[in-house]
Parts: structure tokens; C-alpha cells; sequence
């Protein structure tokens, strides 16, 4: 297995004329999901189970390395605010780039001002209204020069420099943004596309039409499940026009959430509809840079089980 690398470490700013914003900013990025105590005693535990934890994330990450001949598309879609979509596409994002030596991409698909280039450590990408623009790339050096750089093969659109324009996936046309999808699948053979909070947005449309497959993160509440059946009902069945296979995630966003993710996620598997979770993660729950070293090793073992799932729904869902 390709060990699971992270972003390159970033000299800790500590001037003392950074605002309280940035120093809260530096204090949540490094600051690691298990306490110290809790980390201790894993040390301690891991001295008696001969490194279990590294077999099973060896396992959970395998499906994530499987080789693609064409580029897959997975759309990362919610129909509520909050749910923690674009978190999940960036950790999606993270996890691939670490497992593979190939070039991942992640785009901006949605219709407000977006975190996702945030979430994967830079300050600011070109929007895919930029991308769109800057037309067919000839090889991957080309494509990079006109996306974001996140990691040596991580490349990313955001939200630009300028937070208060319009909507940047607003200002693409269906064509440009097929265009877009079919130049970046070229190079790229896993693209994850973190679409806006709401299903009947006009690129979240389009993104799901593109895929290879959807997934639908929604929270551990009785709104985010009657939200998730509600979905999985009105989707197009297997073999039908404009049918994608669709993984619902449940995503615990509070630590003091009544409902357990799992329980929800075990619940619409009996129902009939594919299901997966993740639990309550500080680091995640911070909201700025994602480091996959400062995850606890259960969100780890989650997010690379995840990807697996992921790419292997993709790869099965054939040519769109």
C-alpha cells in the first residue's frame, strides 16, 4: 500500500501581529482530534495488539488504490446546509491523494461562496469559471496551471480571490461544464465535485449527470435521515435513464448529537438504500485546514473505508 502522506508542514506562524482570527485559525489547524491522554493510552495499547490498527487501515484503503482506465466522477451532494458536504469532499479528496500517485481533482461545484479550497490548506484557487475559460489543457502541466495546487497531486478549484463576486459554478454554462468535466477526467482519474446544499440546484444537476456516482451526505437527525429516504426515493432506479449509484453518508457534526450515526446509517440499509458513517471528528468539526495525521484513527479508518466505497461505486457505475 502507498503510505498515506499529508500536506507538507507549514512553518507555525508566531509573530505577534497576527490577528486574533489567524491565531485562532493556526490553533485549530494543528490541533489533533485525540487529546494527549487518549493518545497515550493507544500508544500503550498498541504494544499489545501488534499493530492492528495498521492492517486494518491497510484493508480499509485498499479499494481506494484500484486502477482506473477512464477518469471516474464522484458528486458529493446534500440537501441541507451544514451537513458537512464540503468537509467530506475535501477528506475524500485528502484521502485519495495520499493512497494514489496519480492526480486527483477537486471542483468547486457549488452556487455560494465555498470552503473547499480552504479546507484543502490554500487561501484561494481559480474558480471553475476559470478553469472553463482557460479551455482544453494538453497535459496535466498545463491543467495544473490553471487550477490550485493543494498537493503535489492534489489540484483543486475554489471560490477565487474575490469572495464577493457571483457564484463561480454560476457562471458556467452546461457546456462549458461538461467541457470542464471531460478536461479534467483526461488527467485526473478520480474527480470529486463538492456540489451546494440543495438537489434541485442547477449544477448539483448537472453534477449528478456527469457522475459515476453520488454521495449524499446528510446529518445524524431525524431531519438529515427523513431527508436521506426522501432522496433515495425520487432517485432514477438501476437501468433507468439518468440512473447513479448513490451512497448516502451519515455524518455525526455535533459530539452531543442524540442520534447515533451508525445506528442511522444501519437503519436505511434496511431500508434498502446503501449507507455508510462517520463519526464526530474535532479536527473536522474545526473547519479549516484538513491535516489526515490529526484525525482520530477511527475517522481515518472511516474516511479511507469511504473512499474504497467510493471509487468502487464509480468504477462500477460505468460510462456517463
Amino acid at each position: 500500500m502507498t503510505p498515506m502522506t499529508t500536506e507538507t508542514d507549514r512553518p507555525v506562524r508566531t509573530d505577534p501581529f497576527e490577528t486574533p482570527e489567524e491565531r485562532f485559525r493556526r490553533i485549530l489547524r494543528t490541533r489533533p482530534a485525540d487529546s494527549a491522554l487518549r493518545a497515550a493510552a493507544q500508544h500503550v495499547t498498541d504494544l499489545f495488539r501488534s499493530g492492528t490498527y495498521v492492517e486494518e487501515l491497510t484493508r480499509a484503503a485498499a479499494g481506494a488504490q484500484a486502477p482506473v482506465t477512464t477518469g471516474r466522477r464522484i458528486a458529493v451532494v446534500g440537501s441541507r446546509g451544514g451537513a458537512g458536504r464540503t468537509t467530506t469532499s475535501a477528506l475524500l479528496a485528502r484521502v485519495f491523494s495520499a493512497l494514489r500517485t496519480d492526480t486527483i481533482a477537486a471542483i468547486d461545484a457549488g452556487t455560494g461562496l465555498g470552503t473547499l479550497d480552504l479546507r484543502l490548506g490554500l487561501d484561494s484557487a481559480p474558480t471553475a469559471a476559470e478553469l472553463a475559460a482557460a479551455g482544453p489543457a494538453a497535459t496535466v502541466a498545463d491543467l495544473a496551471r490553471s487550477m490550485g495546487r493543494a498537493q503535489d497531486n492534489l489540484l483543486v478549484t475554489g471560490s477565487g480571490a474575490d469572495r464577493h463576486a457571483a457564484p463561480p459554478f454560476a457562471r458556467v454554462s452546461s457546456d462549458e461544464a461538461t467541457a470542464l468535466a471531460r478536461t479534467v477526467s483526461r488527467f485526473c482519474p478520480v474527480t470529486v465535485y463538492d456540489c451546494g446544499a440543495g438537489m434541485d440546484l442547477a449544477p448539483t444537476l448537472w453534477a449528478l449527470d456527469q457522475a459515476h456516482a453520488a454521495l449524499l451526505v446528510t446529518p445524524a437527525s431525524v431531519a438529515g435521515i427523513e431527508d436521506a429516504l426522501a432522496v433515495a426515493s425520487r432517485r432514477p432506479q438501476p437501468g433507468g435513464p439518468g440512473h447513479v449509484p448513490l451512497l448516502v453518508v451519515v455524518v455525526q457534526v455535533d459530539d452531543r448529537a442524540a442520534l447515533d450515526p451508525a445506528r442511522q446509517a444501519a437503519r436505511l440499509g434496511d431500508a434498502g438504500i446503501p449507507a455508510v458513517h462517520l463519526d464526530y471528528d474535532r479536527h473536522l468539526a474545526a473547519g479549516v485546514e484538513l491535516d489526515l495525521a490529526l484525525l482520530a484513527r477511527r475517522t481515518r479508518l472511516q474516511a479511507s473505508g469511504l473512499a474504497s466505497r467510493a471509487l468502487r461505486l464509480a468504477i462500477d457505475g460505468g460510462a456517463r
